[in-house]
């Protein structure tokens, strides 16, 4: 018996033994098929099943995704509005005609496809009923008229960017919107997805942005204990966040609003996330205001509420200097190695110490050694 042989009762023909393994590879092809087929009946079963009606096409159902990547489908997963045990199933992209199951434990219904997420929750509204009147500035807003409860309403309407914004971002943004409601908030009136270019339509603010207003002769009169009453009004709409566990994470004056009455309210959350164990991990090339940034997202890629914290100790910065840019005359790369010296904004001409102070705290480099926006809340009361 030779060595290759050693340990078996005979030897095996040389031909025969590529049959049997030709037969096997055959036999296990055809049973993968098999459980893929399978594993779609099933699913048809489940929702006969569950709905008592005829069985429908799998590309029918609420919880099949087809032409989604791994990744895209993560995002809509991770929406939200989608309860812990959401899964849905996509069409495998490597092996096509199979199914690929994304999901944690199941415990909750099917996910509803996200393009039909606003069809009944009272915000959809056709695109006849808004009329922009301003210039159309794609990915920006512009001013409009709404009909609301009787009431032809001056509004302000974000037009999605087709070529630059992938639908389930926008979506994404409108479902946040919708979560979040608050008076320190700028309030979503309505929505259109159901055709392109999308549209988020919310309330109309006279002023425009802080950052604006900060530079224009107005702003530059403005005494000190209104612009603490600015952060004061920031800090009632951060706290909500804060307790409702999300991050804005692009926390700046520019994204502040003015109504008539200068009475400011958060605006724009196209970067805004939902925590997931008390941070949020950023994806791949994923934006970020690096000037407002705490320098853990750099180094780590996560956001937590601290990160937002340090966020505000920069737009205290903004207030006291009538909206300067931070960090002025550096660039983002320099800004990073900036940071990373353990460096910090000196205090600028005309700020109180204690209010630099409090700067100080949000910049903590350790984001546990910051204030919770509650203290900073109690903080610049007592200023």
């Amino acid at each position: 018996m030779s060595d290759g042989q050693e340990g078996s009762p005979c030897a095996e023909p040389q031909g025969d033994r590529e049959n049997e393994e030709q037969q096997s590879e055959d036999q296990d092809v055809k049973e993968h098929n098999t459980r893929s087929e399978s594993f779609k009946s099933l699913f048809r079963a489940e929702s006969l099943r569950d709905q008592g009606t005829e069985i429908k096409p799998l590309e029918a159902e609420t919880w099949f995704f087809k032409g989604v990547s791994g990744k895209e489908a993560e995002r809509v997963i991770l929406q939200p509005e989608n309860k812990e045990g959401t899964f849905l199933i996509r069409e495998s992209q490597s092996k096509k005609g199979n199914a690929n199951g994304l999901c944690q434990r199941l415990a909750s219904p099917p996910l509803k496809k996200s393009q039909s997420i606003s069809k009944t929750d009272g915000f959809e509204i056709p695109r006849k009923c808004v009329l922009l009147q301003s210039k159309r500035e794609v990915g920006h807003f512009a001013e409009g008229r709404m009909r609301l409860n009787g009431n032809n309403v001056r509004v302000s309407v974000k037009m999605q960017s087709v070529e630059g914004t992938p639908n389930q971002a926008f979506l994404r943004e409108v479902s946040i919107r919708k979560v979040l409601q608050h008076g320190r908030l700028v309030q979503l009136l309505a929505v259109v997805t159901q055709s392109q270019p999308m549209l988020i339509i919310t309330e109309f603010m006279s002023q425009g942005n802080l950052n604006s207003y900060l530079r224009s002769d107005l702003g530059r009169q403005l005494e000190l204990v209104l612009l603490i009453d600015f952060a004061l009004q920031v800090l009632d709409g951060m706290l909500y966040m804060e307790e409702n566990a999300y991050v804005h994470r692009d926390l700046r004056s520019a994204n502040i609003l003015l109504n008539g009455n200068l009475e400011c309210k958060i605006g724009d959350f196209s970067l805004t996330q939902k925590l997931k164990e008390q941070r949020y991990i950023l994806l791949k090339d994923e934006k970020v205001a690096v000037k407002w940034t705490a320098p853990e997202v750099f180094r780590e890629e996560t956001h937590t509420t601290k990160s937002d914290v340090w966020s505000f100790g920069i737009f205290l910065m903004e207030l006291v200097t009538f909206g300067q840019t931070p960090y002025p005359g550096l660039t983002f790369a320099q800004t990073v190695q900036f940071l990373e010296s353990g460096l910090r904004m000196q205090r600028p001409l005309g700020c109180p110490e204690e209010l630099y102070y409090v700067m100080l705290m949000c910049w903590e480099e350790e984001p546990c050694s910051r204030p919770s926006f509650q203290l900073l809340r109690d903080l610049l009361q007592n200023l």
